[in-house]
């Protein structure tokens, strides 16, 4: 289903949670206003009762300077003070109803709509003691006025959410018309062939998810070109020693068919060992690709231990000087200093023997690699100088990437795979380091490659590892343990 076809989901959830949320609150406040509005009917409706209440009083204590008695005053009162709404009764001190002559004993509200409320209070303490006023007043227009606020509110607010609704759904519509669009364009994009999406505003929200979406897929193409050059390179360098083990093949097959005549079997022989080099070549291609591919998917492991990185430098060099000597090249050691540090032992070693299987295959018979190791500023600092056709100043960045190799290198050397300075760099960068090359310290022809990375340790963890060291031969050891225990 294509985004433009697509319900309209998101826009419908809005709208829901808009239009409950707004009815909710709605609601809400209907309640509070209710609350408040009957409140304030019922006070008002109380307070005309006490002014009623009030007035009569007033009215009697004006009057009966006149009439001189209770009773008199009351029966002119009873005729001349009337009210629409209300009634006023009053009681004797007994409790009886006080009825002017002239008027039925039986009192009834039949002229009042109901409900009736009742308020009473004293007629006056010194002037009537003990008489009383009971004021019926009747409610009816205050309940009126209550339904109607009712009516207002409960057929108000359904209208008004959707009202609401309607005008929320427009705007989320408008809202949501450039994700809308921006979905389609990104259903439809080819990010192989570059195309991106259109930010018409690069500031507001959109456009910053614009722009992150299109950074994603800037960074999803850079892996795909480093995947495709990576299979290119893989399968270039791979075709070379195929091909050369065909010919060999060739060769061999001829040399089989040609075995009655002198020299055939020792073409023959020649021909396997060529056959068997090519293999090897081809099989350390492969070897160091999939190294790569294990470091670059995160599957090696990498164990961190503290030691003395002369140890591992110096227990390493002997194999590598048996392979130089038979080239004709001398390994020997410079400034060598005792270093304690952190790292991963495998991986060491193996960073020296790609460091010097590099020196040793560019460098010319009877030339010498020097290894360097020392400590500068808590960082251990691992060089290995060579006396060959060195590495020139534009192409010193580059050789460390993978299958890499200078055309000068190539003359030199055509079996190369180019893959031995990445893996290199890899485990250097396993150690939080760097790893450059440069120019001969002393001015020579030749190449400088230096590795550096942090040594961690702390100077009480260093006398720590001096006093577990081993002892020189022939002297009794401090302890049997050689190194801390290893940190993963």
């Amino acid at each position: 289903m294509s985004p433009s076809s697509a319900r309209p989901r998101l826009r419908t959830r809005l709208i829901a949670w808009y239009a409950g949320s707004l009815c909710l609150m709605l609601l809400a406040s209907a309640a509070v206003v209710r609350f408040a509005v009957q409140e304030a009917l019922d006070r008002a409706h109380e307070e005309s009762m006490t002014s009623s209440a009030q007035l009569f009083r007033q009215f009697f204590r004006v009057e009966i300077a006149e009439y001189r008695t209770v009773e008199a005053t009351l029966t002119h009162i009873a005729g001349e003070l009337v009210f629409d709404d209300r009634a006023i009764d009053v009681h004797r001190p007994d409790g009886a109803l006080f009825v002017p002559p002239g008027v039925r004993p039986a009192h009834t509200y039949s002229r009042l709509l109901a409900p009736v409320r009742d308020f009473t209070a004293p007629l006056d303490p010194e002037l009537a003691p003990g008489w009383t006023i009971e004021v019926h007043a009747s409610a009816a227009t205050l309940v009126a006025a209550s339904r109607r606020i009712d009516y207002w509110l409960l057929g108000g607010i359904p209208v008004i959410v959707c009202v609401a609704a309607l005008l929320g759904w427009w705007l989320a519509g408008r809202a949501l018309r450039p994700i809308g669009r921006m979905a389609a364009e990104a259903h439809l994009l080819n990010a192989a062939a570059g195309s991106r999406l259109t930010l018409h505003d690069p500031s507001d929200e959109l456009g910053r998810l614009g722009a992150s979406f299109n950074s994603l897929l800037d960074r999803l193409d850079a892996a795909i070109g480093q995947q495709r050059r990576f299979l290119t390179d893989a399968a270039h360098e791979l075709r070379t020693p195929l091909a050369r083990l065909r010919s060999r093949v060739e060769l061999g097959r001829l040399a089989l068919q040609q075995s009655d005549h002198d020299g055939a079997r020792a073409n023959a022989e020649r021909t396997l060992r060529a056959i068997e080099g090519e293999l090897l070549a081809a099989s350390e291609v492969v070897g160091a690709l999939l190294d790569l591919a294990r470091a670059e998917a995160g599957e090696a492991a990498t164990t961190m231990s503290q030691g003395f990185v002369d140890d591992v430098i110096t227990d390493e060099l002997p194999r590598w000087r048996e392979s130089a000597a038979q080239a004709g090249i001398v390994i020997a050691l410079g400034q060598f200093d005792e270093v304690p540090a952190m790292f991963d032992a495998t991986l060491l070693r193996r960073l020296l023997g790609l460091l010097l299987d590099n020196a040793i295959h560019y460098s010319g018979t009877g030339s010498t690699v020097t290894v360097h190791l020392s400590e500068r500023d808590g960082r251990v600092r691992l060089i290995v100088e060579d006396q060959g056709i060195g590495i020139a100043a534009h192409e010193r960045d580059a050789v460390f990437n993978r299958f890499h190799r200078s055309a000068e290198a190539r003359r030199h050397r055509a079996d190369g795979s180019g893959l031995g300075l990445a893996l290199a760099r890899w485990i250097v960068q396993q150690h939080g380091g760097e790893i450059h090359a440069a120019d001969r310290a002393d001015g020579l022809r030749g190449a400088s490659v230096i590795a550096s990375w942090p040594a961690r340790v702390s100077v009480v963890s260093s006398s720590a590892i001096r006093q577990a060291r081993p002892a020189p031969s022939g002297q009794p050891a401090t302890t049997s343990a050689r190194t801390e225990p290893a940190v993963t």
